[in-house]
């Protein structure tokens, strides 16, 4: 099996109520960079992904047939006071604040979506 170049070999689906908001969220909170966007004729996403440096986030809308799935994720990442500086004035609510823990620094926020968004480093 060969994994296209653009994808990985795990990717969460997230269903959403407002996809165009979540992505906006996305972009402001983790500079995620749109990666594609098939949109229905209603305006609505049917498909949506999302690049957050190696990773790739995926999404829609939420409908009659896919109810909104939110879920839990895990960032490494070296920016965590910034990106939970950000999530908080994007709308988020806090779960965490960042601080020092025995394994690293971390953060942890809910966005308005229903995900919750961990963030750690390990080598902090």
């Amino acid at each position: 099996m060969k994994i296209p170049q653009h994808y990985n070999p795990i990717m969460p689906y997230l269903i959403v109520n407002n996809a165009k908001d979540f992505m906006s969220f996305m972009k402001a909170v983790f500079n995620a960079e749109e990666q594609l966007t098939v949109p229905l004729e209603n305006g609505l996403v049917m498909h949506g992904e999302l690049r957050i440096g190696e990773a790739v986030i995926m999404f829609s809308d939420a409908n009659e047939n896919y109810p909104p799935s939110p879920a839990g994720s895990c960032l490494m990442r070296d920016d965590i006071d910034e990106i939970y500086s950000r999530a908080m004035a994007n709308g988020a609510a806090a779960l965490q604040e960042p601080a020092d823990r025995e394994y690293g620094r971390s953060a942890g926020f809910a966005d308005k979506f229903g995900n919750k968004w961990w963030l750690m480093n390990p080598s902090a």
